[in-house]
C-alpha cells in the first residue's frame, strides 16, 4: 500500500483548526506536521485550498438508491450505496433496520454481520465502516410511530430484546415510556447498548426518568416526537435542557425547520449535538418524510449556509461527536495519529468535497 502525504491544507481537529501536513501509514494515520520515515514514493495530495477532515460518520443510514437495510439486502446494492456514500465523505455509519416482522430483523442483522463484518475493520475493501447496526424500532409509540409499520410494533420486554440485540447492536431507538420498571433499560445498558429516545409519546417527567436510567440521546429530535407546549412541554423540551443528553438533528431543511435546528445548537451546543441524516432508499421523493434524501456532507454544508454553525463545529458534530458517542473516537472521527486514515478534502470557499482518503486509499471520483 502506497502511503500518503497531504499538504498545505487547514486541519479540523477535535480541539483546533492548523495548518499542517497529515501522512499515512498504511491504512492508518502517521502523523501531523512533517513527514518521517516515509519513502520517495509517497503519494503526495495537494490540499491547498482545503480543509482537511476526519471522514463523516452517519448514525442513522436507513439506505439509500438501490439499498434498504430493513428490506431484501443484497451484498451488490450495499457496495454500490457504499460507493456513494464514500463520495460525499461519508467514512462510517450505523446501518439502521427499522420496525418490521422479527425474523427480517434478525436476518437482516446476520446477514450483514455474516457478509461485511459489524466491526471497525471491516471485512471487505472499499466498503464503508460499519461499527455497529442502529435498530430503529420495534419498540415504539404506537401514537408516534412515522412511517413504521404499527402492525410490527412490539412491546419493549427483556425477553423480546433477547431475540433481537446481540454484539453486534450498538444503538437501539425506543419509546422508553413503555418499559417503566426499567428492566428493559438496565438490560441493554448491561450489554453494551446506546439507548435512544424516539418515536415516543413521553412525557416530560418520563423522559426524565428514563434518561436517569441510561438514555442517553434521543433520535431525529421533533421529529416523530410531540412538540413543545408551554402546559406539556413533553420529552423535547427534557432533552434540550438536559445537557447530558445529546440529540441528534436531521438538517435537511426539511424535516426541521433551520430555525428550530437553530434553537437545537443554542440549546445544546455542538459538543451535544449530532447531525444524521436517516436517509431512506425512498426518501422525501414521494414528498413525505420517509426518511432524508441527503448525505451528511449536505447536513454540514447547510448548517453553515444556514449561518448557524461555523464549519469546525459542523464538521464535528458529523464525525468526532458521534464517534466518541460509541467510544470510537480514538479510532474514527478525529486526526490523530494511530486514528484509521480516513480523511475528507474540502474547498474552503465553496465546502465542496475535493477528494476522499478512506482507509489511506484515494476513493477514485
Amino acid at each position: 500500500m502506497t502511503n500518503i502525504v497531504v499538504k498545505g491544507g487547514l486541519l479540523i481537529t477535535p480541539k483546533e483548526e492548523r495548518m499542517a501536513d497529515v501522512w499515512t501509514l498504511g491504512q492508518r494515520i502517521g502523523g501531523l506536521g512533517a513527514a518521517s520515515g516515509l519513502d520517495d514514493k509517497a503519494l503526495v495530495v495537494d490540499a491547498s485550498g482545503c480543509y482537511v477532515t476526519p471522514g463523516l460518520f452517519d448514525l442513522q443510514v436507513n439506505g439509500g438508491p438501490g439499498c434498504n437495510f430493513w428490506g431484501e439486502l443484497k451484498a451488490d446494492h450495499v457496495h454500490l450505496f457504499s460507493s456513494q456514500l464514500l463520495k460525499h465523505g461519508v467514512t462510517s455509519i450505523l446501518p439502521t433496520i427499522i420496525t418490521g416482522a422479527i425474523e427480517r430483523t434478525v436476518q437482516n442483522r446476520d446477514f450483514l454481520k455474516s457478509e461485511f463484518g459489524i466491526s471497525l475493520a471491516g471485512r471487505k475493501k472499499n466498503i464503508v465502516r460499519m461499527p455497529g447496526i442502529h435498530l430503529e424500532g420495534p419498540c415504539l409509540s404506537p401514537a408516534k410511530p412515522g412511517v413504521h409499520p404499527v402492525e410490527y410494533l412490539q412491546p419493549l420486554t427483556v425477553e423480546l430484546l433477547k431475540q433481537i440485540v446481540d454484539s453486534s447492536i450498538k444503538l437501539i431507538t425506543l419509546a422508553p415510556e413503555l418499559d417503566p420498571s426499567g428492566e428493559s433499560l438496565a438490560f441493554l445498558q448491561k450489554n453494551a447498548v446506546n439507548i435512544a429516545l424516539g418515536h415516543s409519546n413521553a412525557t416530560l417527567a418520563e423522559a426524565r426518568s428514563a434518561f436517569a436510567k441510561g438514555v442517553s440521546l434521543i433520535t431525529h429530535i421533533f421529529n416523530a416526537l410531540p412538540g413543545i407546549h408551554h402546559r406539556n412541554p413533553g420529552a423535547v423540551t427534557a432533552a434540550l435542557l438536559d445537557q447530558a443528553i445529546t440529540c441528534c438533528l436531521i438538517c435537511d431543511g426539511l424535516h426541521v425547520d433551520p430555525a428550530a435546528c437553530e434553537l437545537v445548537l443554542r440549546m445544546k451546543g455542538s459538543k451535544n449535538t449530532v447531525l444524521v441524516t436517516d436517509i431512506a432508499h425512498i426518501g422525501t421523493s414521494e414528498g413525505g418524510l420517509v426518511g432524508s434524501s441527503i448525505f451528511l456532507d449536505q447536513a454540514v454544508q447547510n448548517v453553515v449556509s444556514w449561518g448557524i454553525s461555523n464549519f469546525r463545529e459542523a464538521v464535528l458534530m458529523a464525525s468526532y461527536n458521534p464517534a466518541k458517542l460509541l467510544g470510537l473516537e480514538a479510532e474514527i472521527g478525529s486526526l490523530q495519529p494511530g486514528a484509521y486514515a480516513d480523511l475528507v478534502l474540502w474547498d474552503r470557499q465553496t465546502l465542496a468535497i475535493k477528494k476522499v482518503i478512506f482507509n489511506g486509499q484515494v476513493v477514485e471520483a
